[in-house]
């Protein structure tokens, strides 16, 4: 091996001192052993994402503007319609048999039988480190230890297929944010595990998805771009609907709804070219990215329409007429386990439909009792045959657990500070504006304030003007269907903030003039005062109208629970499909996610690069759910 000559190696590295010298200060700082793994221990920190604050402004701004966009644009430009096209094939994928390695990558290998296939069903995932670290972990282990809730335990194996059910990214899809919040953890749970066969992932967007236009998800999981795996899965998808063969006559079939909770023509046409390939008598297991019974009965009670025409005419129009049928419906959406069991004269002897919500994946917690649906129905597609009733079976966390959780929301000031930035300025700017109007008198009697400050709304009509328009968008905020409700709710909710805005501004106009006299210190102090107590204050009424509303009207649920950003109550679902016919579900929860990790090391049986401290301690929701 030729050596470069002493001189000519010191001329090399005088040049490589000199170009190191020319770097800005920070990069060099960093280039220095300590000062480089500081750095990256830095950046591990950093890609362990925290929860997503949906209370804190700039978040709701990015988040509503790509909401506004995606359902402007996506009513005129359907990226399925393109998947569609760039995917000449309609053939579902076999998971009948084992693969083997083929030109084309992985194919079924026919001279191997399947006598089993277990599928890991896991939905609303890639939101806070925590809990969707907990349960990737819980879903990359080889053998996964369950509790049975009779004391005893039982070992499922490692899913080969992994299916997510939608919204896989939180709170707006990119490249970057799939990266760190759904990828990176995956990847970590996985490890450096050596499978005798590479488990195949597959996905269905839901509308988080979607709010790129679907960019980001198509890359991940229908493109070849970047090469066909998701962490230590594999990928073959090449749309965002798909169809699996099962083994034991049954079939899996994934769908997408977009941003309208509506099937596409292509999509319908793609699988009912599926159907027409089964045989009389299969059984279909089919994913949605809503639960669309749910919210059907809800908007029922209201006196409104949630449109499930797609739904029932995919079962009643594609695949009754081929004597197949649809035996279990999974969703997520809804950041809970909720089980509904068909009753009555539809139900099938010993093998009734099942609808399962189960939206544990990582997400904050939904509740569970701002509704009864305990019964619901569901009408015919064509409006003249008997409608099918499902009873509620099993719900998680109970509702007497979800309405304790509720009272969270007394600490909404702690759990979402940033979102007393808009309060504090709403406060600061009504004060400013009524104060404006005093022309400086100072008024110590509050009856006598309160009079003064009525008056000018006659005298000012830009203050009528500027209370009115914060009176209609507490007007706009309120969670009904109800008119009366909507004003009265929002009036009072209004109301509140007004007399909170008046003590806190008269208040700390007196106190500043006290301390500092008519001065300009004191008109900074009144300021800060009148900005501090409004960020308190408008924390404080937002989390108690909250509170009330889940608690007393079972109204807000989004907004209730999403404040409280609970990482706990998470769950997903394990399946086994054996070729007897028969398929199992175990719905697996982890009640107490961890909050303290640490890295691999010797002595583990765990392959994964990061394990949890204490271990989880997964268990069964409910017993096994037995379809034959």
């Amino acid at each position: 091996m030729d050596q470069k000559h002493p001189n000519e190696t010191g001329s090399v590295d005088a040049v490589k001192a000199q170009q190191r010298a020319a770097l800005p200060v920070i990069k060099r700082l960093i280039s220095k052993p300590v000062a480089s793994a500081l750095h990256m221990a830095s950046k591990r920190r950093e890609q362990r994402m925290p929860m997503v604050g949906w209370f804190d402004p700039g978040q709701l701004l990015r988040t509503g503007v790509k909401t506004l966009f995606s359902l402007i644009v996506g009513e005129r430009s359907d990226r399925r319609l393109m998947l569609a096209l760039a995917s000449t094939s309609t053939e579902p994928f076999v998971h009948t048999h084992y693969f083997k390695d083929g030109e084309d990558g992985p194919e079924p290998d026919i001279a191997r039988e399947r006598d089993e296939l277990w599928i890991d069903f896991i939905c609303d995932t890639g939101d806070g480190w925590n809990p969707t670290y907990a349960i990737a972990y819980a879903a990359a282990q080889d053998q996964l230890k369950v509790a049975d809730g009779k004391g005893g335990t039982i070992d499922l194996p490692r899913g080969d297929v992994l299916l997510f059910g939608g919204d896989e990214v939180y709170p707006t899809p990119s490249r970057e944010e799939y990266q760190r919040r759904l990828v990176m953890p995956f990847t970590k749970a996985f490890g450096d595990a050596k499978p005798l066969e590479q488990p195949v992932a597959y996905a269905i967007p839901g509308n988080h998805d979607w709010y790129d236009g679907l960019n980001a998800f198509s890359r991940l999981f229908c493109s070849d771009v970047g090469g066909r795996a998701f962490a230590g899965w594999r990928t073959q998808q090449q749309r965002s609907y798909f169809a699996l063969k099962l083994p034991g006559n049954w079939w899996l079939l994934g769908s997408d709804g977009q941003l309208q909770s509506d099937l596409d023509t292509g999509q319908i046409e793609y699988f009912r070219s599926v159907a027409v390939g089964m045989s009389a008598g299969d059984k279909v297991v089919l994913c949605l990215s809503l639960p669309v019974w749910t919210y059907a009965h809800k908007y029922r009670t209201m006196g409104r329409v949630f449109d499930e025409t797609d739904l029932m005419y995919l079962r009643d129009q594609v695949f009754t007429p081929c004597n197949v049928e649809v035996k279990l419906y999974l969703t997520g959406d809804l950041h809970h386990y909720r089980r509904h069991e068909e009753v009555g004269r539809h139900a099938a002897a010993g093998s009734p439909v099942q609808k399962i919500t189960a939206g544990g994946g990582g997400a904050f917690l939904h509740p569970t009792h701002e509704e009864d649906l305990s019964v619901i129905t569901e009408s015919a597609e064509d409006g003249q045959g008997a409608a099918r009733t499902f009873a509620e079976k099993k719900c998680y966390p109970d509702p007497a657990v979800s309405s304790r959780l509720a009272w969270g929301n007394l600490l909404f000031l702690f759990k979402n500070p940033k979102a007393g930035i808009l309060p504090a300025i709403l406060y600061l700017m009504t004060a400013w504006l009524v104060g404006a109007s005093y022309n400086g008198k100072v008024v110590s009697d509050p009856w006598r304030a309160f009079e003064v400050t009525l008056q000018q709304f006659e005298a000012q009509p830009g203050i009528a003007l500027w209370m009115l328009g914060l009176w209609a968008v507490f007007i706009a905020f309120t969670d009904t269907h109800s008119t009366l409700y909507r004003i009265v709710a929002g009036t009072l909710h209004w109301a509140v903030h007004w007399v909170a805005i008046f003590y806190i501004g008269w208040g700390s106009f007196n106190l500043s003039t006290l301390l500092l006299g008519d001065t300009f210190g004191g008109a900074v102090l009144t300021a800060a005062m009148i900005f501090g107590g409004g960020w308190m204050a408008g924390c404080v009424i937002l989390g108690l109208y909250l509170l009330i509303s889940i608690n007393v009207f079972g109204r807000h649920s989004e907004e209730a629970f999403s404040a409280l950003r609970i990482e706990d109550f998470k769950h997903f679902l394990r399946m086994r499909v054996a070729a007897d016919g028969s398929l199992t579900i175990y719905p697996i929860k982890v009640e107490k996610v961890p909050r303290q990790w640490r890295f691999w090391r010797n002595g583990d049986t765990s392959r994964s690069v990061v394990q949890p401290v204490p271990p989880i301690t997964p268990e069964l929701i409910e017993d096994p759910i037995v379809l034959r």
